[in-house]
């Protein structure tokens, strides 16, 4: 369960592998695991498509989602578990994430076979994992197709080039984004289907940089975009590029290729939300620092739902309580500020520290610590 992408088609897999320069000699043990995983899946997707695929297409969205926005190691997990713990809202789990095309033929017997393989915390922050957890609806695209950013850890070699097609939207065919399309909503479907109905609450950092996209499949849609101080940031996807890349990789890359691509992911991902807020209707997006969610959750919180006249706070607020006394042990990743960070990031991301008026932070402070989850 290394391998976050280890059950998407084979079809997705030879794609992948033309369109990226296949895998390098030293993974090729790795790809042949991968493909004899997805070999052997292969009749429970028929199976799945038979029995589930006209329940899940006729599935209709009655109320736009809540999308947590943006760059990865900002808090989104944070955020997205917080406001997923009101009962009012659905999820795509874990469980959904990895096996997409067969979670409703699986049922609690594979849910239970996967939650035995998949390791009991993430790696980049020892953050609790479950199969009913919350989880990023774009693992579970890049389980349908490759039309996924997620593939960047597969071929970092390619990363930046994937980023630009996954994440930004940039240089794909009319065909390929009506595919992309089909594939997002058929995620967003079959988790409305497993949830009952209720309005879901999504979370994949890449979000942040296809607005546009979201807002022509979901017109409607709320959006909370998350940002945090960027040297911090910086150091976070640099320590996750460095942890989850040798997971996943099926291609050699270069350690100062991983940290550059933490550069080029934080800057580009917050200029293009930038450029891209405005087309947001009034009334429907919130912004928040990190470190006032962290000071004061409730308060962050409430505003949140005011601001998008989203109802049940009241109810919320009780349940939101008692979850945040659960994760008050949790330890953070803590980083120290070097004089080399702090030269980067105001090179690259001067205007992010401008926009927020971010400063570097003190040696020991809460603000120089990763975002907490569960324990």
């Amino acid at each position: 369960m290394g391998h976050a992408n280890t059950l998407a088609p084979l079809s997705a897999w030879f794609r992948l592998l033309w369109e990226n320069g296949g895998a390098s000699p030293a993974y090729w043990g790795r790809l042949g695991r991968i493909l004899a995983a997805t070999t052997l899946a292969s009749p429970l997707r028929l199976l799945e498509r038979l029995r589930f695929g006209r329940a899940v297409n006729r599935t209709r969205i009655d109320k736009a989602p809540v999308f947590v926005l943006g760059v990865a190691r900002s808090g989104t997990t944070h955020l997205h578990n917080l406001i997923s713990r009101d009962p009012q809202f659905g999820v795509v789990s874990t469980f959904q994430a990895i096996v997409p095309t067969f979670c409703l033929t699986g049922g609690s017997r594979l849910k239970g076979v996967m939650a035995r393989l998949a390791p009991a915390r993430r790696p980049m922050d020892r953050m609790r994992m479950s199969m009913d957890l919350p989880q990023e609806e774009e693992v579970a695209i890049s389980n349908l197709c490759e039309l996924s950013a997620v593939y960047a850890l597969s071929f970092p070699r390619r990363a930046r080039e994937i980023y630009e097609k996954y994440s930004f939207m940039r240089g794909l065919s009319e065909g390929e984004i009506r595919r992309w399309e089909r594939a997002y909503m058929h995620v967003a479907r079959q988790a409305t289907l497993l949830c009952e109905g209720r309005r879901l609450v999504l979370k994949s950092p890449v979000n942040t940089g296809r607005i546009p996209h979201l807002l022509r499949l979901f017109p409607d849609a709320r959006f909370v975009y998350v940002v945090r101080n960027p040297y911090v940031v910086h150091l976070s996807l640099v320590h996750l590029f460095r942890t989850v890349v040798p997971a996943h990789q099926l291609q050699f890359v270069a350690d100062q290729a991983l940290v550059d691509l933490a550069v080029s992911h934080q800057r580009d991902t917050i200029r293009q939300y930038l450029a891209d807020r405005a087309s947001i209707p009034k009334g429907r997006l919130v912004e928040m620092r990190f470190e006032d969610l962290e000071q004061d959750p409730e308060g962050a919180l409430g505003r949140t739902y005011g601001a998008l006249d989203l109802p049940g706070w009241d109810a919320m607020r009780v349940v939101l309580v008692e979850y945040l006394r659960s994760i008050s042990g949790y330890r953070k990743n803590r980083y120290e500020i070097d004089p080399d960070t702090v030269d980067l990031v105001e090179r690259e991301c001067g205007f992010v520290l401008d926009s927020w008026a971010y400063d570097v932070p003190e040696a020991g402070s809460p603000s120089a610590a990763d975002s907490p989850g569960e324990t």
